[in-house]
């Protein structure tokens, strides 16, 4: 009954049978903050020690025991060897059908039990001296605790206690009865066993119990050991006990339960009726429950009794007496259903109440509601208002359907009411006055749907760029022989070429609703075509470098496999950090509840993401440092002699990806704007600094191979000198077969008239 230890999580509200002896009393006097005694049941407890009436009638035949005995009065009990002999432990320990105990009531060390036993210091002095001891059958220790266990110890009666649960003991009795053992037990009233047999058992009187000697009792039994004395006094029998109603302070005040747990009591002979009468039905082998039928039975026959019990019926309050339950819950409805019904109605009349009179006298109306049940059962001061009068309307009984993302980029927002007027839907059927019903909104698609036609425009660019770069890769293909093609390496023209056809697929995969394979694809897309170019780029600038920036007289040799591992390297981080990141941590396409600015409300927004920034910001690092490291270089080269002039165009193609970065990064990370509009900024970046790098890297080589072709036709001469591969020294930068798969440069410096010249022998590789 307290808010304490079983009471938190299996509180008892009444206990109507709690037998009180003094040290009961003391111990339940703990918890008199948090309950009361509510009176007295009416009828007394019984407790004591019970033998057979045979055995009390054989103790004064002399032919059967020469010093006769009185079984039913304690002090034979003491000294009368053929009482004790009669009563024999030894004797019990013989009887294998009961010993060992097998599921006793005493554990060891309590009340000092060893092995369901304990004994009376009497009968330890008794076994030193070679005697024998009597044993007393008890059931558990926690009935009546110690006191007759002391009492029979301070009476210097030399006695075990052994402790054979409630079933065992009446077993056991039952049995020395039926085969004429001399048996003692412990056994109280009122209980079915003894009304059953009460011709079968009597009594054994201990000393009379004055209230100055059971009030010492300290409930307290073997404190000091196995058989030894003990500090409990008490030496007399067991008074009959008062049976109290313990009642949690809960219920108090609490009507009708109240006053009829202050009232309720039952005779010694009501309560000896009623077990008689439960004992008849359980005998009934097709009754399911013979302890309600009983008590029913007693009802239908004891009005007289127990109307006295109870207060008149008060009058009906639906808080009180009526309770409600939410249909809908289960069955995927959309509206929820509040219907009320009595607690306790009439059963011949539903509709009216069993339990109140007056009041409230007709249920109310069910309520239809768009509540959720959770809403409803949390807290039913919120809608019990609605019984009389229904609520404001507000922005909680409308919803709104979102579209799906339309050919414009647009998403249309439709607000509706969740229970709508049938006749007239612009009105609610929960709700009245207040706020209107909002008006359609359109809101920006977090993503550039596939069927926008501006993606048909970018689609549309991006194959015409990817056409021509492919067509540029077969140009470069067909005339890698031509020196200006072999100057500048047309193993890495091609790959840049790939690589712009890369970021023309990025720019298309940028659209459409997020899936698995576009967030897949989205990220390898953009940085393999920005490796793929970039790393193209600063491997030739690496190239330029290595060959005309470094000490004279120093023989250089770059080969196309060691640009080759340049490159391979590059692409090596690309592959690290992707397979790290898809492995770990892949972006998958994920629904995230955001609050919407057009409109009250919220939408769902479905983006890639991973759950950490930490992969992307590795690839953004390392596509810096390749994209300043590739600026730095290709600008140590950007005033290398004109025959080699690519360096230049180098140098404009790395601030030209730089430009789209410091465009692409702040608009992905940092300014919030629509997603088509980010998309169409991303796709034409991407696409125009593709372009731009491309018309850099190609355009001068065109109109230098433009230039070539016209002076080829003008000057035969040098034509076929230029065919037979004899002309000596550059000139003009048109014979030079600096670019096949090896270059040899030397340089040499030679006194002159001036303070000093330099000049460059290029020789083609054999």
């Amino acid at each position: 009954m307290s808010s304490v230890r079983s009471g938190v999580c299996t509180p008892t509200h009444v206990n109507f049978e709690v037998w009180t002896l003094a040290a009961r009393e003391r111990e339940l006097a703990v918890y008199a903050n948090e309950s009361y005694v509510a009176g007295a049941t009416g009828y007394l407890g019984y407790s004591g020690i019970y033998t057979t009436t045979n055995f009390v009638k054989d103790g004064v035949n002399t032919s059967l025991y020469p010093s006769t005995f009185y079984a039913d009065f304690w002090k034979d009990y003491v000294k009368n060897d053929a009482l004790i002999d009669a009563l024999s432990y030894a004797k019990f320990q013989n009887n294998s059908a009961y010993y060992p105990i097998k599921k006793g009531g005493c554990a060891d060390k309590s009340f000092g039990c060893e092995n369901q036993c304990s004994r009376s210091h009497a009968c330890t002095l008794r076994k030193d001296k070679g005697g024998e001891c009597m044993v007393v059958m008890m059931m558990y220790d926690s009935y009546d605790p110690g006191y007759l266990q002391a009492a029979i110890s301070n009476l210097d009666i030399p006695a075990y206690f052994c402790f054979l649960g409630y079933g065992g003991l009446e077993a056991y009795a039952l049995a020395a009865q039926q085969q004429e053992w001399p048996v003692l037990f412990y056994h109280y009233m009122p209980d079915l066993f003894l009304l059953r047999h009460a011709s079968l058992f009597q009594r054994v009187f201990l000393p009379y119990p004055s209230p100055e000697q059971v009030v010492q009792d300290t409930g307290t039994f073997g404190e000091n050991g196995y058989g030894e004395l003990s500090t409990n006094p008490v030496r007399v029998d067991i008074p009959p006990t008062k049976i109290n109603k313990y009642v949690s302070l809960r219920l108090q005040e609490s009507q009708p339960i109240g006053p009829f747990l202050s009232k309720f009591a039952l005779s010694d002979l009501i309560i000896n009726d009623l077990i008689r009468l439960y004992f008849d039905t359980s005998t009934d082998t097709n009754e399911p429950d013979p302890e309600f039928r009983a008590a029913c039975n007693w009802l239908k026959t004891h009005y007289e009794i127990w109307r006295h019990w109870l207060d008149r019926l008060p009058l009906c309050a639906l808080s009180t007496h009526a309770t409600y339950s939410v249909l809908g819950c289960t069955n995927g409805s959309d509206t929820r259903t509040i219907a009320f019904e009595w607690k306790a109605p009439h059963p011949e009349n539903a509709s009216q109440p069993f339990e109140c009179d007056g009041g409230v006298s007709k249920l109310p109306t069910p309520i239809v509601t768009s509540r959720t049940c959770a809403w409803i059962l949390e807290d039913d001061r919120r809608w019990m208002p609605w019984i009389d009068v229904k609520p404001t309307c507000d922005a909680s009984f409308y919803t709104y359907n979102i579209s799906d993302c339309d050919r414009h980029a647009k998403r249309i927002v439709t607000f509706f009411w969740l229970i709508a007027d049938p006749v007239n839907p612009a009105l609610s059927a929960e709700c009245i006055d207040g706020i209107v019903l909002p008006a359609s909104v359109t809101i920006d698609c977090e993503y550039m749907p596939s069927s926008s036609p501006v993606f048909f425009v970018v689609l549309i660019i991006a194959h015409v760029i990817a056409i021509i770069l492919l067509a540029g890769m077969v140009f470069v293909f067909r005339n890698r022989g031509v020196p200006i093609i072999k100057r500048s390496q047309y193993e890495l023209l091609e790959l840049m070429l790939a690589g712009g056809v890369v970021v023309c697929i990025a720019s298309v995969v940028y659209a459409g609703k997020p899936s698995f394979l576009l967030c897949g694809l989205r990220p390898v897309t953009i940085s393999t075509g920005f490796t793929t170019i970039f790393s193209a780029l600063f491997v030739k600038s690496l190239r330029v470098y290595r060959v005309f920036m470094k000490s004279a007289m120093k023989r250089v040799k770059v080969s196309l496999f060691m640009m080759i591992k340049f490159i391979l390297v590059f692409f090596s981080v690309d592959v690290v950090i992707f397979v790290a990141w898809y492995a770990m941590d892949f972006p998958t396409p994920t629904t995230t509840i955001e609050q919407a600015r057009e409109f009250h409300g919220e939408i769902g927004i479905v983006r890639c993401e991973s759950s950490s920034f930490i992969f992307s910001a590795l690839l953004i690092f390392w596509k810096a440092i390749l994209l300043f490291m590739g600026i730095y270089v290709s600008f140590l080269v950007r005033n290398v002699s004109s025959d080699f002039q690519e360096s230049m165009w180098i140098f404009g193609s790395a601030l030209v990806v730089l430009f789209g970065s410091l465009v692409i990064l702040p608009l992905a990370y940092l300014v919030e704007m629509a997603a088509a509009a980010f998309y169409v900024f991303l796709a034409f970046t991407l696409l125009l600094c593709t372009l731009l790098v491309m018309v850099f890297m190609f355009v001068p080589k065109l109109f230098r191979l433009h230039s070539v072709m016209s002076k080829r036709s003008s000057h035969t001469t040098a034509s076929e000198r230029y065919a037979s591969g004899k002309q000596t020294g550059v000139t003009n930068g048109e014979s030079s077969d600096v670019g096949e798969s090896t270059t040899t440069t030397r340089l040499s410096m030679k006194k002159s008239n001036t303070p000093s010249s330099t000049t460059a022998i290029v020789k083609p590789s054999s």
